[in-house]
């Protein structure tokens, strides 16, 4: 599998959607959720890129840089159901990184049981927990 940020693949559906190449049957209301999911996906890969100092499969780290671990699926509840987006993780650092977008929207993640902010920055920053 090609590895390209989770934005990248929901782009690619978005750009799809909007060709009527998707087989989704309430256009409208796809539309709205990738949207939604590619504005929250590429505003946590910027939280990632700026903490780590470098871009998306960028070499060159500092001892206690971290770097990037794969994805976690996020979700956040709203009126018109659950938008489900890929969080990038991050381990290995000297100070742990804690995602403010994923504090303010109140984000549960599947993963961790529904545990809050406070519990997601611990876990994502040692993946051995």
């Amino acid at each position: 599998m090609e590895r390209i940020p989770a934005s990248e693949r929901t782009r690619e559906n978005l750009k799809a959607l909007m060709r009527g190449r998707s087989e989704i049957a309430d256009g409208r209301s796809e539309l709205v959720r990738l949207a939604a999911r590619l504005i929250i996906e590429e505003a946590l890969e910027g939280e990632a890129r700026d903490a780590l100092g470098r871009d998306y499969y960028a070499r060159g780290a500092a001892p206690g840089a971290g770097y990037r671990n794969g994805y976690r699926t996020g979700r956040v509840k709203r009126a018109k159901g659950v938008i489900e987006y890929s969080a990038p993780q991050i381990a290995d650092r000297s100070e742990p990184f804690c995602s403010r977008l994923r504090e303010i929207a109140g984000d549960r993640t599947e993963a961790l049981g529904g545990a809050g902010g406070g519990d997601v920055c611990a876990r994502i920053v040692d993946p051995r927990h």
